[in-house]
């Protein structure tokens, strides 16, 4: 293994695909059934149709980045307003979605298999690990996130494929019985979810070797995927009702595996997929805040880490429900966080088209 400070370009997807699959697999679907309901496997397909074309723009500016980081690439290109206006943003959103998945784990946790531990108590114990792994750096993390993949993955297959008796695609249609709005409405969602993509930009000069369009393209499938594979077999395991109702659907597909007929309860292995997804999600995101910040001393690393640490979980012991959290992500978080991607990759595939026009010319003056 070269020890140069820098990841694989394997270790990188790896890291996404579980940074992305998380939200994607989890945190999105729920809000997906409730609104689109049987229609919903139709706005996964017709969101990654512009999806493609935003993941093609992303692979344009990452090419111009030419493995800089992202701060010291905006900082060469534009002046100081613009360099905070992009950044800050992007601060911001890295925080929300470490919120989000701290918040939906300790939720989770406190429902299915931890009811009498205190919230507060499931929280420190996820972040107080993540601090720990961020300020190590993205070295050990993409080691881990690599060591925890393949079990994820397979433990994937392994629930999607041993409920096939119990799925009934004939469920997923009819479609459109409540017109098409209700489709195009997760399209929102579903885009929300698959824009996450982004922080690969972020992640970019970490990579030993530059990432090519194939690779983003590889994600983008990966991570429809991610989204189709439980979003489909919800519908077929319990319909477009019953699975709308549901808070973590994706979960349930667990409670109704069984291996023969002695063999049942293994929704355990579930709590390995979501932990692995929350904790390189979570210090990938308190990585990359320290890296904009461009906090390098020791020191600082490790005060800002506790400060965000703690700000997290004084958040997540606010007196608030279930029901006004998911009412926050889905007229909140992720139209917003659906919106301000779009615009900051529209400003960066600004910065870079006048980039390589400026370069153009300066070679044909020369």
């Amino acid at each position: 293994m070269k020890v140069d400070g820098k990841i694989g370009i394997g270790q990188a997807i790896m890291m996404i695909m579980l940074t992305a699959g998380i939200t994607n697999h989890v945190t999105v679907i729920p809000l997906l059934l409730s609104k689109a309901g049987r229609d919903s496997w139709v706005s996964v397909l017709l969101t990654a149709i512009p999806f493609i074309l935003w993941a093609i723009l992303l692979a344009f500016i990452s090419r111009r980045l030419k493995q800089q980081p992202l701060a010291v690439w905006i900082s060469r290109n534009s002046n100081k307003f613009v360099s905070y206006l992009i950044l800050t943003p992007i601060i911001l959103l890295l925080y929300l979605m470490a919120l989000v998945s701290l918040i939906d784990t300790q939720t989770w946790t406190t429902v299915n298999y931890l009811p009498r531990t205190p919230e507060w108590m499931t929280a420190l114990a996820l972040i107080v690990f993540c601090m720990i792994a961020a300020h190590r750096g993205i070295v050990p993390l993409g080691i881990t996130a690599g060591m925890l993949l393949p079990a994820v993955a397979i433990l994937g297959f392994f629930v999607a494929f041993g409920n096939v008796p119990k799925k009934d695609y004939s469920l997923l249609l009819p479609l459109f019985q409540h017109g098409y709005t209700p489709m195009l409405h997760g399209m929102l969602y579903v885009a929300g979810g698959f824009v996450e993509l982004f922080v690969l930009l972020l992640l970019q000069h970490h990579v030993r070797a530059p990432l090519r369009l194939s690779h983003f393209l590889i994600l983008v499938f990966i991570i429809i995927v991610l989204t189709l594979s439980p979003l489909t077999g919800a519908i077929a395991e319990f319909g477009p009702i019953e699975s709308s109702r549901q808070r973590f659907p994706a979960f349930e597909q667990w409670r109704l595996l069984t291996v023969g007929k002695d063999i049942e309860n293994m929704e355990f292995f579930a709590i390995y997929q979501w932990l692995s997804g929350s904790f390189v999600r979570i210090s990938l995101c308190l990585i990359l805040i320290c890296e904009l910040l461009q906090l390098r001393s020791y020191s600082k690393r490790w005060i800002l880490l506790f400060l965000l640490g703690g700000s997290l979980l004084a958040i997540t012991s606010l007196p608030y429900s279930d029901m006004q959290f998911v009412s926050f992500l889905s007229k909140l978080y992720y139209p917003l966080f659906l919106a301000v991607i779009l615009a900051l990759t529209l400003i960066l595939g600004g910065i870079a088209l006048r980039q390589s026009t400026r370069q153009e010319d300066t070679g044909h003056e020369s």
